[in-house]
């Protein structure tokens, strides 16, 4: 079972003995923080892969990319706080909602303690917010995947070829700009299902030319449908 619980500024997700495993993707709009309650995970990044048991914690900045291999049940709690606030005078706002959040979800002291420290901790860092045209395009993408974006035009405003493009963007984002545009595509979805949208409304304005392909790529990549994620999806007001 997968439970997602929205606030300000933070988000929660708690796989509980899930098997679910998650494809090479990034957050590249959140600081992540996650920490194993039940079974283990192998989290693999660019630096390697790792074994996370019970209470094993992991960070990820945003930008960063990683998969999640599982070969039995496991529960996990994952900590999002959108990068402007942890990375501002805002860390209030989001530490606050991320409070109410765990306790709702997990309702372990120990767990939100933890968490909320290492929020504290991370809360400087920022990932992949380097500039020039790439970083331009890569904005882009992140801000409205919905336009259409063909590689040639990608590479047009990045002032690259094609070729090169591919290259470069994969070796600052770990991705594609493809699969970039389409992870950002899906992420759109989510933020519109919290709200009083359909299935079928939420496709077409993240981008999708039809719900099929929309409900595929979401799946992928969040683990549940569309449908089944707007039934979960609580959205509680601040503190």
């Amino acid at each position: 079972m997968v439970e997602y619980l929205q606030g300000d500024g933070a988000e929660v997700i708690v796989c509980r003995g899930s098997a679910l495993s998650y494809p090479w993707h990034s957050h590249v709009s959140t600081l992540t923080l996650g920490m194993v309650l039940e079974g283990e995970v192998e989290l693999v990044t660019e630096r390697g892969a790792g074994i996370y048991r019970e209470k094993g914690l992991f960070a990820l900045p945003p930008y960063t990319p990683h998969g999640l291999n599982v070969k039995s049940p496991y529960t996990l709690v994952s900590l999002c706080v959108r990068k402007a606030l942890a990375a501002s005078g805002g860390l209030r706002e989001a530490w606050e909602s991320a409070a109410v959040l765990l306790r709702r979800a997990v309702g372990l002291p120990e767990v939100e303690e933890r968490l909320l420290e290492e929020l504290a901790l991370l809360s400087g860092r920022r990932g992949g917010e380097g500039g020039g045209p790439l970083a331009e395009l890569r904005a882009r993408l992140e801000r409205e995947p919905e336009l259409p974006c063909s590689l040639e035009d990608m590479a047009e405003l990045a002032r690259m070829s094609k070729y090169h493009l591919v290259r470069a963007f994969r070796r600052e984002a770990g991705l594609t700009p493809h699969r970039f545009q389409l992870q950002n595509r899906v992420r759109k979805g989510q933020r519109l299902l919290a709200g009083p949208v359909t299935v079928a409304e939420a496709a077409a304005a993240a981008g999708f030319c039809d719900q099929s392909h929309f409900d595929r790529q979401f799946k992928r990549l969040v683990g549940l449908t569309p449908a089944a994620y707007k039934r979960c999806c609580a959205v509680f007001p601040g503190p």
